[in-house]
């Protein structure tokens, strides 16, 4: 059996590999030119994630992630105002995609392939060339071309803030900052505002989530010229950085504005969500964030692509047919799917306006998605 992958980032990767594992054909067809390792930013690892790497022959090096024993608030004066205890592991996104695109040999990996349409198990692309296959998965991200070909009014939702990104390197890192951050996972919470920062392999990371009057002006370049939902950062308006600079030393307390200050390009993301009503159609299957957009709260868009990815891997190895498989496959991640989506937005209520009491409390012990993606056991790691 063959099957086509389209978009070779994490998700698609899992699922080339894991479908390899069970005896099939697959390529992978990446729009996007070279190495996707310059990508992405922190990651939060969840045990499902090592999971399947491990069962994909991409097992994920214990050196590969920083273990975070607790969730703790950081108040404006330094002071630690709640602690909960959790067993984490923080990571950064390459550390995951580079031994999975490692495992995939790469006569089956095609990149600078744009998809253009899919004619029923064929795949057009915009060089004019086809392919075709028994089955199609489209895990070409938030803007799948698959997704927008079978549910076009289908889109991410925005909510009514953004997340700011960034990572310094750790000799840059002062060290009171690498204290306050060793073995946890800290939490700011400025008004209507909320930041955590961490220790990653290399650096220290943070994501600062803020509510924003004019997304289009956020998303307009110098020159211009308007993003829509996701700019690149070198392209991000000197004025906006420099006001989000500013603006840590005003609310942040003193080693976690230093994390922001030194950061030396940050990046923007407009925060959205997004549900699909379906997930296969005919033999063509959505799968990670093609299929559902979780917001960042979660810590866990690898992990629910891991097990999208385990999924229709396991259902295309049990089931007596494509089809009944998909079936399958659909009535389990579509459940799940909704479940998540609704935990990362119950995360971010109080950061869109939505009428809501903040409670801190509430939102450190429910971070990330404890009763769906679990905790790290480490004693697994080698």
């Amino acid at each position: 059996m063959k099957a086509i992958i389209v978009g070779g980032s994490v998700g698609g990767l899992m699922a080339a590999l894991l479908l390899r594992k069970i005896g099939w054909d697959v390529t992978v067809y990446e729009r996007a030119v070279g190495d996707l390792a310059g990508r992405g930013a922190g990651l939060g690892v969840s045990q499902e994630l090592l999971d399947v790497m491990a069962r994909a022959g991409a097992p994920f090096e214990r050196s590969a992630g920083i273990a975070q024993a607790a969730h703790v608030w950081m108040a404006r004066d330094g002071s630690i105002a709640y602690e909960h205890r959790r067993n984490l592991m923080a990571s950064a996104w390459a550390r995951v995609y580079q031994p999975l695109r490692a495992a995939l040999p790469a006569a089956s990996y095609r990149h600078a392939m744009v998809l253009e349409r899919v004619d029923g198990t064929t795949a057009v692309f915009a060089d004019g060339s086809r392919d075709t296959a028994d089955l199609i998965v489209g895990a070409d991200g938030v803007y799948s071309t698959v997704r927008r070909q079978f549910l076009p009014d289908v889109q991410p939702r925005l909510a009514n803030y953004v997340a700011w990104r960034g990572i310094i390197e750790e000799k840059e890192v002062p060290p009171e900052t690498l204290e306050a951050v060793s073995g946890r996972i800290v939490f700011c919470f400025p008004p209507k505002e909320m930041l955590l920062s961490m220790r990653v392999p290399g650096g220290v990371y943070f994501i600062w989530y803020r509510g924003v009057a004019d997304l289009k002006e956020l998303f307009t370049d110098a020159s211009g010229k308007d993003h829509g939902m996701s700019i690149p950062p070198p392209l991000i308006r000197t004025e906006f950085v420099a006001e989000m600079k500013m603006h840590a030393l005003d609310v942040l307390p003193a080693p976690i504005a230093a994390v922001v200050q030194k950061a030396p390009q940050p990046l923007l993301q407009a925060i959205s969500d997004m549900e699909s009503p379906r997930l296969t159609f005919g033999r063509v299957a959505l799968l990670g964030d093609a299929a559902f957009v979780v917001r960042p709260h979660v810590a866990g868009g690898a992990g629910k692509a891991a097990m999208d990815a385990r999924c229709l891997a396991d259902v295309l190895q049990s089931e007596r047919s494509i089809e009944a498989a998909l079936a399958a496959y659909e009535q389990k991640q579509l459940d799940f799917g909704a479940r998540i989506v609704r935990h990362s937005r119950y995360l971010g209520a109080d950061l869109e306006g939505r009428p809501t009491q903040r409670d801190p409390r509430r939102i450190i012990d429910n971070y990330g998605a404890p009763n769906i993606l679990h905790d790290v056991d480490l004693s697994r790691l080698g």
